[in-house]
Formats: C-alpha cells, sequence, structure tokens
C-alpha cells in the first residue's frame, strides 16, 4: 500500500508499505489529509509517465503540436 500527501504538489511525500506496517512507517510525519492507496498494481514496475498532457500527444480536442493551437 502507499500513502500520499500533498500529491503533486512540489512537497509530495510517498511512503510505501504493507498493512502490517504501514502506520509505523508513516509515524506522524503526515498531518492533515492524504491519498490512502491499497491494491496489487502498487507494486507493478516498469511503467512510463502519462503522455496525456504532453505537448505532442494528439487527441480530439488539441492538436498534436504546441504551436498548431489556435486560439
Amino acid at each position: 500500500m502507499a500513502v500520499v500527501w500533498r500529491a503533486s504538489w512540489p512537497d509530495e511525500r510517498v511512503v510505501r508499505g504493507t498493512l502490517a506496517d504501514i502506520a509505523a512507517r508513516v509515524g506522524e510525519s503526515m498531518e492533515r489529509t492524504a491519498l490512502i492507496l491499497v491494491g496489487p498494481a502498487l507494486a507493478a514496475e516498469g511503467f512510463t509517465d502519462s503522455r496525456l498532457y504532453a505537448a505532442d500527444y494528439d487527441r480530439r480536442f488539441r492538436a498534436g503540436r504546441a504551436d498548431a493551437v489556435k486560439a
């Protein structure tokens, strides 16, 4: 499992562990709201980051090149 504090912020912190040890790993180092993710997909490796917002990604409502976007 993983506990993610301040997801997508510059000071984001991710703590990984098991259900048995996550409380000890997190301790009191995170306050307020955090995402708690549980599942076997968290152990997967070798994936590349999403290219959804890459300038060269072509989709229905945005052209593939940043210079091709019309105002």
